[in-house]
């Protein structure tokens, strides 16, 4: 299921987000959560949660400046939430994210470092949210910003 005007909404804040004219707490403050898209759930949760520290209210900017790969990641998101594609990746049950958040937590780290490295070397996780690098590319060649589509 689509849900472009949530999807639509989440893109934009996360453009928002990612240039530094919002915080993070506005970003978290502002974003659709009651949307029946997986799409909106994964891309926050499992992305741009991880752009910034919640433990403080702040804009990316500065010292808090996104990486350059943090801002390549981030297009990519925002460019798979302006598409129609459905999200198709699966997704984790609450038990399963709490119990590799714990074994990272008892690894100090370590698992959490061990799988990165395991799916950096994965094609298709190397697109996400897009779920093959063909479907990436596709979206590529028309670009919603640039095109006048939106």
């Amino acid at each position: 299921m689509v849900d472009r005007a949530s999807r639509r909404r989440l893109a934009e804040l996360l453009r928002q987000l990612v240039a530094g004219r919002i915080t993070n707490d506005e970003f978290e403050d502002r974003i659709p959560r009651d949307s029946p898209d997986p799409a909106i759930g994964a891309v926050f949760g499992d992305g741009a949660w991880c752009l910034y520290d919640d433990l403080h209210e702040h804009r990316p900017v500065g010292r808090y400046r996104l990486s350059r790969k943090a801002r390549h990641e981030a297009a990519r998101w925002i460019l798979f939430l302006e598409t129609d594609l459905e999200y198709e990746w699966p997704v984790l049950p609450m038990w399963k994210r709490l119990a590799l958040t714990l074994a990272s937590l008892a690894t100090l780290g370590l698992l959490a470092i061990i799988m990165r490295r395991r799916n950096s070397r994965n094609a298709q996780l190397a697109v996400w949210p897009f779920r093959t690098p063909n479907a990436y590319e596709a979206a590529l060649r028309q670009p919603p910003y640039l095109n006048g589509a939106v």
